[in-house]
């Protein structure tokens, strides 16, 4: 049933827009156990992308794997320390091998850290904060582009985060 809406002259329209078609291909989402990854893993799926999901907490994996499994796609979660460099390179060769290419990377995964404002965070915790945030997005960007490069068949990359300020 089509969703109805309203354009900006106030005429009842068509608000339903017709569903990506992603069958085939095989996508990464870091961060894709909970929230906003977990969401795009879920639309990603539901267009009939492959989808792999990483995450530090096996069992939110494999709560999110359940969840996904509904719909017709093949899914992988492993789970990785995206801060940690070797854990991406491992991960992103798991998904390899399951996969054999990867087309998009949604490097996803990011923390807000546990102090209850930005001025009251320590120098320790900053450092984690930046090394899941920052450094877990540049490994795994460029393990996908790496991928991507050498097997001259492009792809698509995107970077997300949040943070908390005050």
């Amino acid at each position: 049933m089509p969703t109805l809406g309203n354009n900006e002259r106030g005429d009842i329209v068509n608000m339903t827009h017709p569903p990506f078609d992603l069958t085939g291909k095989k996508v990464l989402v870091t961060g894709g156990n909970s929230e906003i990854g977990l969401a795009m893993a879920d639309a990603l799926a539901g267009a009939g992308a492959n989808v792999c999901i990483w995450g530090s907490s096996e069992q939110k994996n494999s709560r999110a794997s359940e969840k996904l499994k509904r719909h017709r796609a093949k899914i992988l979660s492993l789970q990785c320390d995206v801060s940690v460099e070797t854990d991406v390179e491992n991960a992103f060769s798991k998904t390899l091998t399951t996969f054999g290419q990867v087309d998009a990377c949604f490097a996803n995964a990011g923390v807000d850290g546990q102090a209850n404002s930005f001025i009251e965070m320590t120098t320790a915790e900053w450092r984690w904060v930046m090394s899941v945030n920052l450094d877990g997005a540049f490994f795994t960007l460029r393990a996908a582009a790496r991928h991507m490069c050498a097997h001259d068949n492009g792809g698509s990359l995107s970077g997300h985060s949040k943070s908390g300020c005050c």
